[in-house]
C-alpha cells in the first residue's frame, strides 16, 4: 500500500520536466507518470518515461520522494539513506540495485528531497494483495518457488557481507544515539519509542520494550551493514533471480542478524498475519535460518531476540500508520501487535 494522495501527478510531471532539463542540458518530456499500488508505505514513488530531445523512445525511470505530510520514522534523510546507499552498493558490492541517476536535496522543486533511478523490469511480490494469496509467487510450482525463496535469502546475506567501511558507509554511525553496537541501537529505538508514542503509555510497545531491554544480547562483535526492511516485497525478481533490492530507509550499522529477524517476522506476518499458509516450496523458519547461516558462515545465535525486535519495530511503524489513517484503534489491534506479544510471551491486549 503506497503513500498516495499527497502530491498532484500533473504538477509533479511539470516540475520534473524542468528539473530534468536543468540536470542534463537536454529537452525532455515526462510522460505516463503513475503511482504503483502494490507496495510501500514510507515514500512516494512515481513511475514515468523520459523522452529526450523529441524522441518517441522513452527511458523508463522511477522517482522516489520523501512524503509531503507523513513520516513513519523519526529520522529521515532520503538522499543519505536511499540514494547514497544504492550508489555505494552498486559501486562497491554485488548487491543488485538499480542505477541511481540524479538526486535533489532541495525542497524547492517538489517540496521534499527526491532522487531518480533507472526502472528495472521484473516483478515485486506484493503487499496488497499479499504475495502469499495471489500473484507471481503464488502461481509458481513448488520447485520454482523453493529456488525463488532461496535466492531471496542469499541476496539478503550479501548485504551483511559488504565491507561497509571500505564501501563508504561510515556516515551511518549515528554517534548521537551512543557508541556503535548495542548502545547505539538501543538509543535509536528509545528515541523512536518516545517519538511514536508522544510520551503516552502504549499497551503493546512499552511492555515489549521492557522485555527486549531485559533480554538484549551483547553481540557488538558483529558490526555489519543492515538493510533494515529486509523482505521479498523489497526485492525485484526476473523469474527466480533477484535483480534489484529496494527501500533503504531503515539502513543502519549493527548485527545483520537483525535483517534475518525482520525477514522471519515479515514472513510470519505475511502468512499467519493474513490467515494464509506458508506456500509449498517456501522455506520454513528453521530452514531459512540454516540457509542464512550457510551463506554468512556464522551462527544466528540470537535470532529469537531479533525476531521479537522486528515485531517491536514494526509495531512502532503501525502506531504511525494508525495516526496517518486516523484510525487509533489500529495502533493496538493489529496482527503485528498480536504476533509480537505472542513471541515475547506477553498476554494479549483485551
Amino acid at each position: 500500500m503506497p503513500v498516495v494522495g499527497q502530491r498532484d501527478p500533473e504538477a509533479t510531471a511539470n516540475a520534473l520536466t524542468s528539473w530534468l532539463a536543468n540536470q542534463t542540458g537536454r529537452s525532455v518530456e515526462v510522460r505516463d507518470l503513475i503511482v504503483p499500488q502494490s507496495s510501500g508505505f514510507s515514500n512516494e514513488t512515481f513511475l514515468f518515461s523520459a523522452h529526450w530531445d523529441g524522441s518517441e523512445l522513452g527511458e523508463a525511470l522511477v522517482l522516489r520522494s520523501q512524503p509531503q505530510q507523513y513520516a513513519l520514522f523519526p529520522e529521515i534523510n532520503l538522499i543519505e539513506q536511499q540514494y547514497l546507499s544504492m550508489k555505494l552498493l552498486r559501486e562497491h558490492s554485488d548487491v543488485p540495485v538499480a542505477t541511481v541517476r540524479w538526486a535533489e536535496a532541495s525542497t524547492a522543486i517538489l517540496g521534499q528531497p527526491f532522487f531518480v533511478m533507472n526502472r528495472l523490469d521484473g516483478f515485486v511480490p506484493g503487499d496488497n494483495p499479499p504475495y502469499m494469496t495471489e500473484g507471481p509467487v503464488f502461481d509458481m510450482d513448488p520447485t520454482t518457488r523453493n529456488q525463488w525463496h532461496k535466492n531471496g535469502i542469499e541476496t539478503l546475506t550479501r548485504v551483511g557481507k559488504v565491507d561497509w567501511r571500505a564501501a563508504g558507509f561510515a556516515h551511518l554511525d549515528k554517534q548521537h544515539h551512543g557508541a556503535l553496537g548495542v548502545q547505539q541501537r538501543q538509543g535509536y529505538f528509545q528515541h523512536f519509542l518516545e517519538w511514536a508514542t508522544q510520551g503516552q503509555h502504549h499497551p503493546v510497545v512499552h511492555p515489549v520494550w521492557d522485555h527486549l531491554i531485559a533480554e538484549w544480547p551483547d553481540d557488538s562483535q558483529h558490526i555489519d551493514l543492515c538493510w533494515g526492511d529486509a523482505r521479498p516485497g523489497n526485492q525485484m525478481y526476473n523469474g527466480t533471480e533477484v535483480i534489484g533490492v529496494f527501500d533503504w530507509e531503515m539502513v543502519s550499522l549493527g548485527n545483520c542478524e537483525s535483517d534475518l529477524g525482520w525477514w522471519l517476522f515479515l514472513q510470519r506476518y505475511s502468512s499467519d498475519g493474513v490467515g494464509a499458509p506458508l506456500l509449498e516450496g517456501m522455506l520454513s523458519r528453521g530452514e531459512t535460518i540454516a540457509e542464512w547461516e550457510r551463506h554468512l558462515g556464522r551462527a544466528a545465535t540470537n535470532i529469537d531476540f531479533y525476531e521479537r525486535l522486528a515485531g517491536f519495530h514494526f509495531s512502532l511503524v503501525m502506531i504511525k500508520l494508525a495516526e496517518m489513517m486516523e484510525f487509533p484503534e489500529m495502533s493496538v489491534n493489529n496482527p503485528v501487535a498480536d504476533i509480537t506479544l505472542q513471541l515475547c510471551g506477553i498476554p494479549p491486549v483485551v
